[in-house]
């Protein structure tokens, strides 16, 4: 044998080894499975405001949605194939409206980001309460995925520092309610300065929603936080 071949024999060894552990180190970041039906929470269209829909990843890498149209849940509809990376970042896209959907799957939460050529928004999920795709022929959507009623919508207040400094600033948070109407898990998903964290954060905490029976259950919910320091002044007037 030649001193090359030996050298190909020998690099091809390493990279037998090499190559499973790359990817079981892959696999071991990736937190969450996205394969499944999830209730889900569409942000940040200037015009739908937020759409609750049914996500649906098959093992075999289809993807297809329902959308809630009033009191039903309408049939699927097929999305692109979902794809993930070698950095555990999933990527799938809806034909019909022009989204490019992505999240990060190493996050532990399924959900992230949509975009279009003009509109930017986010996605955020909770498993649902059944395994495989149910079959939809326009469903009544209160047997699948019953709306978010809040019960306490709590403001949070103006830092006094922002103030101060004369801050302005805008926030996404998107957390799960529990079957007790609390929000559990919150997350900022979009944070425009610091200082408006934990007002957020605390007036989350304060916030109730209506209570349902399944205590197993949790439902995604998304809030937008705006803070103009013209509304400051107004109500000081």
């Amino acid at each position: 044998m030649s001193k090359s071949s030996v050298v190909l024999v020998v690099a091809a060894a390493i990279l037998a080894c090499v190559a499973p552990r790359a990817d079981a180190a892959r696999r071991s970041r990736v937190a969450v499975d996205p394969v499944g039906t999830w209730n889900c929470v569409i942000y940040g269209h200037p015009q739908f405001g937020d759409e609750r829909v049914l996500l649906n990843f098959g093992a075999n890498g289809g993807s297809q949605l329902a959308r809630q149209d009033g009191d039903e849940i309408t049939p699927w509809t097929a999305l692109s194939f979902w794809l993930t990376d070698d950095d555990g970042v999933m990527t799938f896209t809806d034909p019909r409206s022009g989204r490019r959907f992505e999240a990060d799957l190493t996050r532990g939460t399924l959900g992230g980001s949509w975009r279009t050529y003009t509109l930017l928004g986010g996605w955020w999920c909770s498993a649902a309460d059944f395994g495989a795709a149910p079959a939809i022929e326009r469903a009544k959507s209160t047997h699948y995925m019953p709306p978010l009623l809040p019960s306490l919508t709590a403001t949070p207040r103006y830092p006094v520092q922002a103030i101060r400094e004369a801050k302005q600033g805008r926030a996404v948070s998107c957390f799960f309610v529990d079957a007790n109407g609390y929000i559990v898990q919150p997350e900022l998903i979009e944070l425009s300065d610091e200082v408006f964290r934990q007002p957020i954060l605390n007036a989350l905490a304060r916030s109730r929603y209506q209570t349902w029976a399944d205590e197993s259950v949790l439902r995604p919910g998304c809030r937008s936080f705006i803070f103009r320091l013209d509304a400051i002044n107004a109500a000081a007037e």
